[in-house]
C-alpha cells in the first residue's frame, strides 16, 4: 500500500505511524504548500505543491498519484477534505481511494450551526447555540440561555476567533464587527473530553473507539490528557456516528455537565491528539491498511488501558534547503 498524506503541515507523529513496520504502508508520500512544512521531511517521498485554492491543484496531486503509484489519499485540512471528497469519482476512476467521509457530512460538521440542528433533530445532546445576536436575545430572555456564552465563527477551526463573553455589550460589539457569522453557544461549565473514532470503510460501523479527558489545551489542540473508559460515554459516540454518513477518522470534542455528556463538534479527519490514542496501542493506520485490502474490520471498542497521561511537549528538526 502506497499512502499520500496531503497538507502534512507539522504531523510528523502521524507520518511516522503510517511507516511504522506492521501498519500496511509500503511507502508513505507527503506535501504541503510549504517548504516550512517539518512533516514532509519524515515522508519516503515529499512534494511542494500549489495551494488547494489554485486551478490546477487536483491535476497535481493526481499527477504525483500516478507517479508514485498511490493506493489511498489522506487529506488532513478541513477545507481540503470537502474537496477531497466532492472529486472522490476521479479519484477512484485512477484506482485510489481517498480516506474521507461523504461531501455532505463533511459540509454539515464543517458549519457548527447545521451541526447543532442535525444533533437536535437526530435527539442527540447538544450545546444550545444560535446563530445571530436576535436569536440569542429571545432565548436570553425566555431562560433558555445565559451568560457566560462561548463564541466562535460558524465556519471556524483551530480555535480561530474564539472567545468566552460574560455580558450583552461586549458580545453586541463582537457580533456586530466580525468579519465572519459568528456562533453563540453556552459556554461549558465542565469537563472536555476528546474522542478518536474509527469508522470502518467497508461496514460503515464504528469499530474502534478512544476516549481522553482533556487536562489542558493550547493553540487548539490537546495538550495533556489522560485515558477513560465509560459506556455511557460510547453509547453517545455510536449513536451519534449512526445519524452521519462517517468513515475512517473521526476527531470528536465533547463536553460532560453535571453527569451528562454534550457532544460539542466533530471533526471528520484524524485529530491533533489522536498520538494519545496510538501511544496505547489504538492503530488507525492499521485499520486503514485493513479495509484497503477489502477486509472488515472487527469491533474493537475500549480495548485500551486506562489512566494513562499524554503530556506533549516542543520539538524540532534542521535541515538545510
Amino acid at each position: 500500500m502506497n499512502i499520500l498524506i496531503l497538507s502534512c503541515g507539522t504531523r510528523n507523529k502521524l507520518m511516522r505511524y503510517f511507516k511504522e513496520s506492521g501498519s500496511g504502508a509500503d511507502r508513505v508520500i507527503g506535501t504541503d504548500c510549504s517548504a516550512y512544512a517539518p512533516a514532509l521531511y519524515e515522508a519516503d517521498a515529499h512534494y511542494l505543491v500549489p495551494r488547494m485554492t489554485a486551478p490546477d491543484y487536483l491535476d497535481v496531486i493526481l499527477d504525483i498519484c500516478k507517479k508514485e503509484k498511490i493506493d489511498a489519499l489522506l487529506p488532513l485540512q478541513e477545507d481540503e477534505l470537502f474537496l477531497i471528497a466532492s472529486h472522490r469519482e476521479k479519484f477512484a476512476q485512477a484506482g485510489i481511494t481517498p480516506i474521507v467521509s461523504e461531501k455532505e457530512t463533511i459540509e454539515l460538521c464543517r458549519d457548527k450551526y447545521a451541526f447543532y440542528q442535525h444533533m437536535k433533530q437526530n435527539g442527540l445532546p447538544v450545546l444550545p447555540s444560535c446563530q445571530n445576536l436576535d436569536e440569542f436575545q429571545k432565548r436570553l430572555e425566555a431562560g433558555e440561555m445565559h451568560f457566560p456564552v462561548f463564541i466562535k465563527p460558524i465556519r471556524g477551526c483551530g480555535s480561530i476567533g474564539i472567545q468566552k463573553v460574560d455580558n450583552m455589550d461586549l458580545l453586541s460589539v463582537l457580533c456586530k464587527y466580525s468579519s465572519e457569522n459568528m456562533l453563540i453557544q453556552q459556554f461549558a461549565e465542565g469537563e472536555e473530553y476528546g474522542v478518536d473514532l474509527y469508522i470502518d470503510m467497508l461496514s460503515h460501523r464504528p469499530v474502534s473507539i478512544f476516549t481522553k479527558k482533556k487536562l489542558r489545551m493550547r493553540a487548539g489542540e490537546t495538550e495533556k490528557s489522560v485515558s477513560i473508559k465509560d459506556e455511557a460515554l460510547f453509547s453517545l459516540i455510536r449513536k451519534t456516528a449512526a445519524s452521519l454518513s462517517l468513515s475512517g477518522p473521526v476527531d470528536m470534542d465533547v463536553f460532560c455537565i453535571d453527569g451528562h455528556y454534550y457532544i460539542s463538534e466533530i471533526n471528520p479527519r484524524f485529530g491533533g491528539g489522536y498520538p494519545h490514542a496510538h501511544a496505547c496501542g489504538v492503530n488507525f493506520p492499521r485499520l486503514i491498511a485493513a479495509n484497503l485490502s477489502g477486509t472488515e474490520n472487527p469491533d474493537d471498542i475500549g480495548n485500551y488501558e486506562e489512566r494513562i497521561c499524554m503530556l506533549k511537549y516542543t520539538d524540532l528538526m534542521t535541515l538545510k534547503l
